[in-house]
């Protein structure tokens, strides 16, 4: 990608963040965004079919950005450093999901419950994980743990992001018990 095309859709996600703070997206208008842009009609449209477009793509680089550090980024990281960079990806771009977030186009909520499940089942491990955490038949056990993840998420995304990364870190594997999982699962492996 040029850096023209990276500015430019930098440009419009910047234009789109500010106007979501003054008028509802199903009122925002294409002019509304190139104006605040600084760009014309013709190249919001080299870049995007409509605004549902534009929505979806730019909530969709979001997801593919956190995608990337939960599964691959990280690899060689501990659970703990690999959540302290997901959130502080999510404070480095805060405006733009605090916007999003109270979108109802977007369904802020469903987002982070379907992403946090392709997350999980990206992890071989996961069903033991819940099963024992939770002490339910997976199906279960797994809709509580996408309860508790979009819940905590939203609601520090709601609430201004005061945290840190590193206090949403410490809250999430808390309320997970992550870091209890992980070791009852080593030890169960390593048997």
């Amino acid at each position: 990608m040029s850096k023209r095309h990276t500015e430019t859709k930098t440009y419009i996600k910047e234009a789109l963040t500010h106007l979501l703070n003054e008028k509802s997206f199903e009122d925002l208008t294409i002019s509304d965004i190139t104006r605040k842009a600084g760009i014309n009609r013709s190249t919001f449209y080299l870049h995007y079919k409509d605004k549902y477009d534009m929505m979806a793509q730019l909530k969709q680089d979001n997801l593919d950005s956190l995608y990337h550090i939960l599964t691959q980024d990280n690899i060689e990281k501990d659970t703990h450093t690999t959540l302290v960079d997901t959130f502080t990806y999510i404070k480095n771009d805060f405006d733009f999901f605090q916007v999003i977030a109270k979108t109802a186009y977007v369904n802020f909520s469903k987002s982070i419950k379907d992403f946090a499940y392709d997350v999980i089942l990206s992890f071989p491990q996961a069903q033991d994980i819940i099963i024992n955490h939770y002490g339910v038949p997976y199906h279960y056990g797994l809709q509580v743990y996408l309860a508790s993840i979009e819940s905590l998420i939203s609601y520090w995304v709601a609430t201004g992001g005061k945290e840190s990364p590193e206090e949403m870190t410490d809250i999430i594997s808390k309320v997970l018990k992550i870091d209890e999982s992980i070791s009852h699962n080593n030890q169960q492996t390593q048997k």
